[in-house]
């Protein structure tokens, strides 16, 4: 009696459990990186500076905008027609090189401004200098900040991670991009 009322309670327990805990995809891990220019992190030691044609900046927080979450933020600009600034950063993406084919995504929080003005969000292989990942947007004078993200199946453990905007036409205004809160995330 004492066993068939074990085997019984067990058999409910097992049940319960296979009910009860939710099932997902294996993981075994997160990691993942962030960056909110905080002007304590000294933001211009880690981000590069690339452009064609003239630009202002990058300012690590400045008079054109308020951060989106704590004190910091990024600020650049493209005065000429079809030209074009960028910050960029290498990132090593630790998990990689053990675990190839991780699942990984980049976002930051944007808000663009300017006549017909550009951003990409591109995750480059700098070896040969082709896009990994890109989301590329364009859009006429709407405020506020926005989410842009991109995701890629790693097969190498270091990118370059580079926040781009562009000025598509010469105008009185020139297209501005003000950046806060880079994640880089993997899932192994």
């Amino acid at each position: 009696m004492r066993s068939s009322l074990l085997r019984a309670l067990t058999a409910v327990v097992i049940a319960a459990a296979a009910v009860l805990v939710p099932a997902g995809p294996a993981s075994a891990g997160i990691w993942q990186l962030t960056d909110g220019f905080e002007p304590s992190t000294n933001p211009a030691s880690r981000w590069t500076l690339t452009a064609n044609g003239h630009c202002g900046g990058p300012t690590f927080g400045g008079p054109s905008s308020t951060p989106r979450t704590g004190s910091g933020w990024a600020s650049m600009m493209a005065f000429t027609a079809r030209g074009w600034c960028a910050l960029g950063r290498t990132i090593h993406l630790t998990p990689v090189s053990i675990h190839p084919g991780a699942r990984c995504t980049a976002g930051v929080w944007t808000e663009l401004w300017g006549n017909e003005a550009s951003f990409n969000l591109e995750v480059i292989d700098p070896d040969t200098w082709t896009y990994i990942a890109l989301k590329s947007i364009t859009q006429d004078w709407v405020h506020g900040w926005e989410l842009q993200t991109v995701s890629w199946t790693a097969q190498r453990s270091d990118v370059v991670l580079r926040l781009t905007v562009g000025q598509q036409h010469p105008y009185w205004h020139a297209a501005q991009v003000d950046l806060d809160d880079v994640v880089v995330q993997c899932a192994y």
